[in-house]
């Protein structure tokens, strides 16, 4: 590492934090700024006028803040939260990252949902609970339920549902591709599940690929298997004139979706783009 300040001006460590992330960054002063709010608890425009000056407890750990990111651990790890709709949510290396292309998942659950009187909504595989508690809270008259197979996950989720004081939202354990609902109550399933083909994993960056769960990112084949099981169960957990609203990934991977639906025979089929004009989000209507 450079030399770092030796005042405990912000503006002087602000600057070298950024030269330091220039090696390794492109985004190398949105970086960190972001980290440097973060340790402050302020807002980024804030640390143009602070007239505080760091602590030498809170420049030891800034600096350890800098030698991580350089090394690639996702500054929302280091920092331990992220912003997601609007929302502040804690995440570590048991979730994946929310992304902000998912809140079109969430634009598009929320559409179609909240003029139904008291929706049962479920989310599949809702990690930090980023889309469960958000449409919780945009629809408060909904019952959310997220599900996960991670323990360790769902402890997040239960995390932010609280810090974000959403109480139309609980969460449960349980593995989707084994688990039978008793009877399709739900007006509508979300789902954002574990896409990434096996083959693929190699050409991920390292910092997702070395960082986030595996478990979140891959279903360790063909990227498929969460919405083949889902086109063959949607019935058993989603009544008549109820919704499916699925994230897919890039590329051919919304039509491969696609084609899981209508192979078993579901005809009210939309895709639709997310922010980058992606066609991200598969919505099906059951009949």
């Amino acid at each position: 590492m450079g030399t770092v300040p030796q005042d405990s001006q912000i503006n002087n460590w602000l600057k070298w934090s950024a030269a330091e992330l220039a090696l390794t960054l492109e985004d190398n002063t949105q970086e960190a700024e972001w980290l440097l709010s973060s340790l402050l608890n302020c807002t980024k425009s804030e640390l143009y006028i602070q007239e505080n000056e760091l602590t030498n407890q809170q420049r030891e750990l800034f600096q350890q803040w800098i030698r991580n990111r350089a090394h690639g651990i996702p500054a929302q790890y280091i920092t331990g939260w992220t912003e997601f709709y609007g929302r502040r949510f804690n995440v570590n290396t048991s979730v994946l990252i929310p992304r902000p292309e998912t809140e079109r998942l969430v634009d598009v659950a929320i559409y179609t949902l909240r003029e139904i009187d008291r929706p049962q909504i479920v989310d599949i595989g809702t990690g930090s609970g980023c889309i469960a508690i958000s449409v919780a809270a945009e629809i408060p008259n909904a019952t959310v339920l997220g599900l996960d197979i991670s323990g360790r996950a769902l402890a997040i989720a239960e995390e932010n549902a609280s810090i974000n004081n959403v109480a139309n939202v609980q969460f449960l354990q349980t593995d989707f591709l084994r688990f039978n609902p008793p009877k399709p109550i739900y007006d509508g399933l979300l789902m954002n599940p574990p896409y990434i083909p096996e083959k693929e994993m190699s050409s991920l960056t390292t910092e997702v690929r070395d960082h986030e769960p595996n478990l979140a990112l891959t279903d360790n084949g063909n990227g498929l298997l969460f919405y083949q099981h889902l086109a063959e169960t949607a019935n058993k957990w989603v009544h008549p004139s109820g919704w499916l609203i699925m994230e897919a990934g890039l590329g051919n991977h919304p039509q491969k979706v696609k084609e899981c639906f209508d192979k078993e025979g579901f005809e009210h089929l939309e895709l639709i783009s997310d922010f980058n004009s992606d066609e991200r989000i598969l919505k099906v209507q059951i009949l």
